[in-house]
């Protein structure tokens, strides 16, 4: 069971206690709670203000019931370090109840809840992968691990466009080196945008060097050079259904999260004595994307397994995602940076775990989404920030602390 702890300085206007065989119970008409600090199992919280009104508790066990409540200035973060939110303020007009959790944290239940002022801090997203490494199977795995563009299938409901500009430099036999700069813009239908069209769109001098195709599963952006062939700068694994795709001329977004860059030689086995073919860069010395100019939006519902559990984007009555502008720029070797603001973002979550805490909802909306930006190592992100202006839930469950259910 989660350790609980809750404190403050509590101001109520009235009191009625009730005795009998089947009821303890404290009634408050209001009650307002000034510098509430608390944690429960790995998190901790706490508010400027807290107000409740007709405000019930049971003494038995864990079980609070307010018929409305808000809060001021109200905080959330892990003990570990791994996330931080801040909430300006919340309103709760339809109560909230709180009870024990059946893994042994606290539970709270909301008819509606309205957030304003939400910001989000991730420092390091490295910190949510497990500490403990699996173990060495005996044998090999029959199949290769699944990419991840096979959970992100929910982006085959994107349309809108995409703008940017790519920048390679590379080391090249005879000719030394040579640096590629290109801006691309391609339509995006379905999930998919036309790699064909990309080509063309290519400068002609780029157009002339570059090689953009599908070989062997994958979609791969080359350099081609007379009696060398074609090297390869970076490529993308296609599933199944992408290779399908593909085969129309067509290269789905979301395997664009499967990427391959050639890395330089592997060093010498003896540090004593260096290999003289180490001192030479590999072919490729940068490749970085910046510009990005993306905008985007989601019709149709679709599903996206995360955190755990399952995020639905959109409903029968909402798009998903409503005019998303992404830009930054990324560098491979170095660090970068992508921002994204949207109009309002429309989900239904369930079962969603971040350190600590359980999130439920029936209806997630966001809206306006001021900015979310996260901070890429090369090609990997590393940390995450987001501030929302306005964000409502309807039928929210949150469980802080305890274990989390099998």
């Amino acid at each position: 069971m989660s350790e609980h702890r809750t404190q403050g300085n509590i101001r109520v206007d009235g009191l009625a206690f009730t005795l009998d065989d089947q009821t303890r119970r404290l009634d408050f008409p209001r009650a307002v709670i000034e510098g509430l600090k608390g944690e429960s199992g790995s998190v901790e919280y706490g508010a400027g203000t807290v107000a409740f009104d007709a405000l019930a508790g049971r003494l038995k066990g864990v079980d609070w019931a307010t018929e409305s409540a808000s809060a001021e200035r109200f905080w959330l973060r892990d003990k570990d370090g791994r996330y931080e939110m801040h909430i300006e303020g919340i309103e709760l007009p339809h109560g909230v109840r709180l009870t024990k959790s059946a893994g042994g944290g606290v539970e709270l239940n909301a008819q509606h809840a309205s957030l304003a002022d939400v910001k989000l801090h991730v420092p390091d997203l490295t910190a949510f992968r497990s500490k403990t490494p699996p173990p060495v199977p005996a044998d090999p795995p029959p199949e290769p691990a699944g990419l991840r563009q096979e959970r992100l299938r929910f982006l085959d409901a994107i349309g809108g466009s995409v703008g940017l500009t790519i920048k390679v430099m590379l080391d090249l036999p005879v000719v030394g080196t040579r640096t590629l700069d290109q801006t691309v813009n391609v339509e995006i239908k379905d999930g998919a945008f036309d790699f064909k069209k990309l080509e063309h769109g290519l400068s002609w001098i780029e157009g002339a060097f570059l090689d953009i195709g599908i070989d062997n599963g994958r979609f791969r952006i080359g350099y081609g050079m007379p009696i060398l062939g074609t090297k390869e700068i970076i490529s993308f694994a296609l599933d199944q259904d992408a290779s399908a795709v593909a085969a129309f001329d067509r290269i789905p977004l979301r395997s664009l999260a499967d990427p391959r860059i050639p890395g330089r030689r592997a060093p010498s086995p003896s540090p004593d004595k260096p290999d003289k073919k180490d001192e030479k860069p590999g072919r490729l010395r940068s490749l970085s994307v910046g510009d990005l100019n993306i905008h985007l939006s989601m019709v149709a519902p679709r599903n996206l397994d995360a955190f755990g559990g399952t995020i639905r984007f959109g409903g029968d009555d909402a798009p998903g995602i409503v005019d998303l502008l992404i830009v930054g720029s990324l560098v491979q070797p170095g660090e970068g940076v992508i921002g994204a603001r949207a109009g309002a973002v429309d989900m239904t979550v369930k079962d969603l775990h971040l350190g600590g805490l359980a999130l439920t909802a029936d209806r997630l909306h966001v809206g306006p989404m001021d900015v979310l930006e996260v901070a890429f190592e090369g090609f990997t992100p590393k940390s995450l920030s987001a501030a929302l202006h306005r964000v409502t839930a309807t039928n929210l469950s949150l469980i802080l602390g305890g274990s989390r259910p099998t």
